[in-house]
């Protein structure tokens, strides 16, 4: 199963021992996971995950092993509802790299499409997710 990972999801991993974002990660390789990532993702990720301290940045650095990145894509032939622009590549990022699941912390921006699925792929939260695989 292919996971696409937003910056806020790679974010939780990095900045949180204890968040379900970071326990994505350790399960992915036992439960046959695929993680993937949009440069864009990676971008935004590299230029927040400074706040959340030295450890967060060591830990996000050992992190890019474990991702498979794919291009930016930022333009779609399909439709899509999502009111906030900056999130319209992650989406369409998503969806080119054929993800079965886009995994999002950002509820103010994906919220209308939280627990949907967009062409496909499942729109969720960590938390979701964990909870239809039976591990919540």
């Amino acid at each position: 199963m292919r996971l696409f990972l937003d910056s806020s999801v790679l974010l939780s991993a990095a900045g949180s021992e204890r968040s379900l974002s970071r326990l994505i990660l350790t399960f992915a390789g036992d439960w046959d996971w695929e993680l993937v990532t949009a440069f864009y993702c990676r971008d935004e990720t590299n230029r927040n995950v400074v706040k959340f301290g030295l450890e967060a940045e060591t830990h996000w650095k050992s992190m890019q092993s474990e991702l498979l990145l794919f291009p930016n894509a930022l333009t779609s032939k399909r439709p899509l509802l999502l009111a906030a622009s900056k999130d319209k590549p992650v989406l369409i990022s998503a969806l080119a790299a054929k993800s079965d699941v886009l995994l999002t912390l950002d509820q103010k921006d994906f919220g209308i499409l939280l627990d949907t699925e967009v062409y496909g792929m499942l729109v969720t939260t960590p938390r979701g997710f964990l909870m239809m695989q039976g591990l919540g």
